[in-house]
C-alpha cells in the first residue's frame, strides 16, 4: 500500500554522542522520587551505550474503510477494551472495530442527549470492560458498557483537551483551561465525583489572550498516581507531579529545538518548525517512554516560496504535501534514575499518534485527502 505516511522500513538511529556519565566530582544524587527541592531539573543525557537495535516495531493491523460505515475522518482518541475491540472517537460517534480490524458498530450519534456526542474522546477501559468517554463539546463524561449501553454520565465543568485516569477511573487528571478563582492559571486538575479537588501543573498567565492554548499539555500517569507533564509545543521538559499537586522533579533535554522557534516570525531555515512531544507513558520498570514528532533534515525540500496578496514572501508546503509530512516519529526510552536515554527509535515516514497500552502504538495513515486509516504497531523491547 502506497501512502504519504506509510512505513516501508523501521530504522533505529543512533543520535549524536553526548557524554552520559556525571563528572567524577559530582556528589551522588538523591533518587528522583525522593527529591525535596521541588524546583530541581535534571538534564537528560544520552547513555554512552544508547541502544540502536533493542526496540523493534511491527505494524500488525490496519483498520478503517475509505467508504461505508467503517469510514474514518479524524485521528482522535482511541482505546482497546478487554475483548480486544478498538473504540475510536469520531466527533459525533464512537466507531468500534474488532481485534481483527473489522468494523463492528457505532456508539452514539450527533446531539446533546445521552449517548449523543459533539467531540467523543474514549480514554480508558476499566476492569469491568466499560469504556469511559469524555465529550469536550457537550461538557459531559459518560461510561459505556461492553454492550454499547449507557451506564452513567456526569457533567464536566469546561472544555477538556486530554484526560488520564488515576487508578481505574474513579479519579482523573484533566487538562483544561478553567479560569476560576481556585484553578486560575493551572493546566491540570484532579477531578473526582464531578468536582475539581486539586489544580496544579505550572502557572499559565490568565491575562494572556492565548492562555487556553498555552495550557495544553501532553501527559500521563503512573501506578503511584504521579502525573508526568510536558508542554505540547516546542520543548522537551517533563515535570513530575504527585497526586497532591506537589512538583516532584523535572527532566530537560535542552537541545530538543535548536534554534528555538519564534512563533511570531515566519518559518525559515533560521526559524524552523518545532519538533514536539506527542505522548508519554511509564512502564512497569519506571522507565519513561517519550513519543515525539521530529523535524526531518530535508524539511526545506518540501517547501516553496509564495508571494501573498500583501506582497510578502513566505514559505509554504509544496502542492500535495501537508505540514505533518515534515515530521518523523521518534521513540525514546529514558531511565529516570540516571536521567539517560537508553534506547531510541526513529520511524521514518510514520507519524505515530499515541500509545495504546504497554506494548502498542497507533498511527494515522492517509490514503490521500479525506481517506484515513489507522495502523496498529506492536513494540518489542529487549534492552
Amino acid at each position: 500500500m502506497s501512502t504519504s505516511r506509510s512505513l516501508a522500513v523501521v530504522t533505529i538511529l543512533l543520535a549524536s554522542g553526548v557524554v552520559a556519565c556525571a563528572p567524577p566530582d559530582e556528589p551522588p544524587r538523591t533518587h528522583w522520587t525522593d527529591v525535596t527541592d521541588s524546583t530541581e531539573v535534571r538534564l537528560i543525557r544520552e547513555s554512552e551505550s544508547l541502544c540502536e537495535d533493542c526496540i523493534t516495531l511491527e505494524r500488525v493491523l490496519v483498520m478503517g474503510d475509505t467508504i461505508g460505515e467503517g469510514y474514518l475522518r479524524a485521528a482522535m482518541h482511541m482505546v482497546r477494551d478487554s475483548t480486544g475491540n478498538y473504540w475510536f472517537g469520531q466527533y459525533e460517534a464512537v466507531k468500534v472495530f474488532d481485534a481483527a480490524g473489522e468494523y463492528v458498530g457505532e456508539v452514539g450519534r450527533a446531539g446533546e442527549g445521552p449517548l449523543e456526542w459533539d467531540n467523543a474522546m474514549p480514554v480508558h477501559t476499566d476492569a469491568a470492560g466499560r469504556v469511559h468517554v469524555f465529550d469536550s463539546g457537550n461538557y459531559r463524561y459518560s461510561v459505556v458498557g461492553p454492550d454499547f449501553t449507557l451506564v452513567e454520565e456526569q457533567r464536566l465543568l469546561d472544555h477538556v483537551t486530554d484526560v488520564h485516569a488515576l487508578g481505574d477511573g474513579e479519579r482523573w487528571v484533566l487538562n483544561m483551561w478553567h479560569p476560576t478563582p481556585d484553578a486560575i492559571g493551572s493546566p491540570l486538575h484532579v477531578w473526582e465525583g464531578g468536582e475539581i479537588v486539586r489544580s496544579f501543573g505550572d502557572f499559565v498567565d490568565p491575562t494572556n489572550p492565548r492562555a487556553d492554548t498555552d495550557a495544553w499539555r501532553i501527559f500521563t500517569t503512573d501506578g503511584a498516581h504521579r502525573t508526568y507533564s510536558a508542554e505540547q509545543y516546542g520543548s522537551y521538559e517533563i515535570e513530575v507531579w504527585s497526586d497532591t499537586g506537589r512538583r516532584v522533579t523535572g527532566f530537560l533535554e535542552p537541545e530538543f529545538n535548536d534554534p528555538p522557534r519564534d512563533p511570531e516570525a515566519p518559518e525559515s531555515a533560521d526559524n524552523p518548525p518545532s519538533s514536539t512531544i506527542r505522548a508519554l507513558r511509564v512502564d512497569s520498570e519506571d522507565r519513561l517512554w517519550v513519543l515525539s514528532w521530529q523535524l526531518r533534515d530535508d524539511w526545506l525540500d518540501m517547501m516553496e516560496e509564495r508571494r501573498g496578496p500583501d506582497g510578502r514572501v513566505t514559505l509554504e508546503m509544496k502542492p500535495g504535501l501537508e505540514p505533518i509530512d515534515r515530521m518523523d516519529g521518534q521513540l525514546d526510552v529514558i531511565d529516570l534514575t540516571t536521567a539517560t536515554v537508553i534506547a531510541r527509535t526513529r520511524m521514518e515516514g510514520v507519524v505515530v499518534v499515541d500509545f495504546l497500552g504497554d506494548d502498542t502504538l497507533w498511527a494515522g495513515e492517509f490514503l490521500g485527502a479525506g481517506h484515513l486509516r489507522v495502523g496498529i504497531w506492536e513494540i518489542s523491547f529487549n534492552p
